[in-house]
């Protein structure tokens, strides 16, 4: 997902890099520049939220009650749920991807293919 979004041109977005502009705290101050700015950066943090949304399965869905209108806000649930960080799953990670060993019937490209899956 964060690879499409970058691709798309929006992970700054999720990533809280771009963040909404900020008007005037009067209206009259206010330009019409400033409100289309304002109204381009929205839009775009809404097509991020409705992609996400669309992207992930509808059990999932239930993690993001309240939030689907933050970008932010939805990747932060997300990664707290799916993204755990353990020793133990670090550590079977690494196991499993150092007891890689090529298969006497196996090529080099399907090694390294099950290589590249395992990382």
């Amino acid at each position: 997902m964060q690879a499409w979004l970058c691709a798309q041109g929006v992970w700054c977005i999720v990533a809280a890099v771009s963040l909404a502009p900020k008007l005037p705290a009067s209206p009259a101050v206010t330009s019409e520049a400033q409100i289309a700015v304002l109204d381009a950066w929205e839009l775009k943090s809404d097509k991020v939220c409705g992609w996400m949304y669309l992207s992930i399965e509808d059990d999932q869905k239930i993690h993001l009650k309240g939030i689907e209108g933050d970008p932010v806000k939805i990747w932060a649930a997300l990664s707290a749920i799916h993204l755990q960080k353990r020793p133990g799953m670090h550590f079977n990670a690494y196991d499993d991807l150092f007891s890689i060993r090529k298969q006497e019937d196996e090529t080099l490209q399907t090694l390294i293919n099950r290589v590249d899956t395992s990382i």
